[in-house]
C-alpha cells in the first residue's frame, strides 16, 4: 500500500538508460544551484517524472540524500509544474545542500515559466 503523500515508482526515472536518455535530448534550464532538463517521456498520458543526479563533489552521502529529498518534496508538493508525458532530470550544482525547501521553492519558482514552456516545446517535437 502506497501512502497518500509518497512518490510512486511511476513518477520517478529509475535506470539508467531513462537519465541518459532525458539528458540527451533534453532541453536545459539554468538555475543558480541546478540544472534541469526537460525531455519527452516514454508515454505521453504517463505523469510527469522526476530524476536527480547528485556527483560525489557536492558532497557527502548525508548531504546528497538532502539534496534529493528537498527535490522530490518539491515534486510531490507542486504536481502543476510539468505537464504529463514529460520526464525531469534535476542536476544538482555547488551549493546546493545548503538550500532547504522553500529556498529550492523560490528558486525554481523563477524559472517556471521558462521550464513550462520548454515542456511544451519538448511535447509538439515528440508529436511530430
Amino acid at each position: 500500500m502506497v501512502a497518500a503523500f509518497g512518490h510512486p515508482k511511476t513518477r520517478r526515472l529509475r535506470t539508467r538508460r531513462e537519465f541518459v536518455a532525458a539528458q540527451n535530448a533534453g532541453a536545459r534550464v539554468h538555475t543558480p544551484h541546478y540544472l534541469l532538463v526537460v525531455a519527452l517521456g516514454p508515454d505521453a498520458a504517463a505523469p510527469a517524472r522526476l530524476g536527480v543526479t547528485i556527483t560525489r563533489k557536492i558532497g557527502d552521502a548525508v548531504r546528497r540524500n538532502r539534496v534529493k529529498r528537498v527535490l522530490r518534496e518539491l515534486f510531490r508538493l507542486d504536481r502543476s509544474l510539468l505537464p504529463d508525458g514529460v520526464d525531469l532530470v534535476v542536476i544538482a550544482k555547488d551549493g546546493a545542500p545548503t538550500l532547504g525547501l522553500a529556498e529550492a521553492q523560490a528558486e525554481v519558482e523563477k524559472v517556471r515559466s521558462l521550464l513550462q514552456k520548454r515542456a511544451r516545446d519538448v511535447l509538439v517535437r515528440g508529436k511530430k
